[in-house]
């Protein structure tokens, strides 16, 4: 039984999109071994951009890729100094002090703020569907957190994880804004870079050290980290996204704080109970009745064709994050 090309193309598009997410997930491993080494979140995150941005640059200076407008290069530089710095410090510290699990269920309530935003800019329009979803992300958070009692959990985690999840939303909703046929490599070597000043700039604040000692062991957590939790991610999330619907990449890419949740305990012995669970299942729940797309109108005798333009709630294709 023979089988067309976009299908194969849509199966291999999967794949690369939950391979993604799954390598997204691996990084909180690698972050909390770095972190029992002594390495700081601000090390750990200098170190990511400083070799995020060598490779991305790298490529670029062998592909050479048409250039892009002021007004892309300012958005990006934006996203990376705003957006890319302040979601990793903030999630990655939510990961230094809490459950990684619970962290990266936390920081998956973002689908239901870039929703809230949409309502607050009358951007978009409440409907049954969105409620739904949104009642989902609070029922969801009140169990995650103990009934609102924050009862074992660090309240500094979650408001880190929360944090992250804000910053997320709003790179999420700028980054729909940037042109679909920009270099993807060229962009994120552009917010790589953004992003390294910043943590540059935090880490001198807080008088912090970005030496890596000379344990051999904390290379390997560190060099880890940064190839498999981001170059790798990033290139099959860029891969899949090309190949499937954004909506679809958003609910395979719910994957990822499952398979943290399962990596953590796996290896560091990290569980949640019984009831955050079922609060991560009902937020997880959420996100996909948000990325499920409404049922099409009735057809009518006048078609407009238009650009396409992402939408806000859409994963960002050229330059996507996933969580991680």
């Amino acid at each position: 039984m023979s089988h067309s090309p976009r299908v194969r193309a849509d199966a291999l598009g999967a794949i690369f999109v939950m391979a993604a997410a799954s390598c997204y997930a691996l990084s909180v491993v690698f972050a909390k071994g770095a972190y029992a080494l002594g390495v700081s979140v601000e090390t750990l995150t200098f170190w990511r951009f400083v070799i995020g941005a060598l490779v991305f640059w790298a490529i670029v200076a062998v592909r050479r890729p048409a250039r892009v407008s002021r007004r892309v290069v300012l958005t990006c530089t934006g996203l990376g100094a705003f957006g890319f710095a302040v979601q990793a410090l903030t999630y990655f510290g939510a990961v230094a002090v809490m459950d990684a699990g619970l962290a990266t269920l936390l920081v998956y309530t973002y689908p239901a703020i870039i929703t809230v935003l949409g309502f607050l800019t009358r951007r978009q329009s409440p409907t049954r569907r969105t409620l739904a979803a949104l009642g989902c992300s609070a029922v969801g958070m009140l169990l995650l957190l103990g009934l609102g009692g924050f009862s074992g959990v660090s309240g500094a985690g979650v408001a880190l994880a929360l944090t992250a999840a804000v910053t997320y939303a709003l790179y999420t909703i700028v980054a729909s804004t940037l042109p679909p046929e920009a270099d993807a490599t060229l962009l994120m070597a552009i917010v790589a870079t953004s992003a390294l000043v910043t943590v540059s700039g935090v880490a001198l604040v807080t008088r912090g050290t970005l030496s890596l000692g000379g344990d051999p062991a904390v290379y390997g957590w560190v060099l880890t980290y940064v190839l498999v939790g981001t170059l790798l991610a990033m290139t099959l999330h860029t891969r899949g996204v090309v190949r499937i619907d954004p909506s679809r990449a958003g609910i395979l890419s719910s994957i990822e704080p499952l398979v943290a949740a399962t990596a953590v305990a796996v290896v560091y012995g990290e569980r949640m109970t019984l009831v955050q669970l079922a609060g991560g299942a009902v937020i997880l729940a959420g996100v996909i009745v948000l990325q499920l797309r409404p049922r099409a109108a009735a057809p009518v005798l006048e078609v407009r064709v238009e650009p396409r333009r992402a939408d806000a709630q859409e994963t960002p294709s050229a330059i996507g994050l996933a969580a991680g």
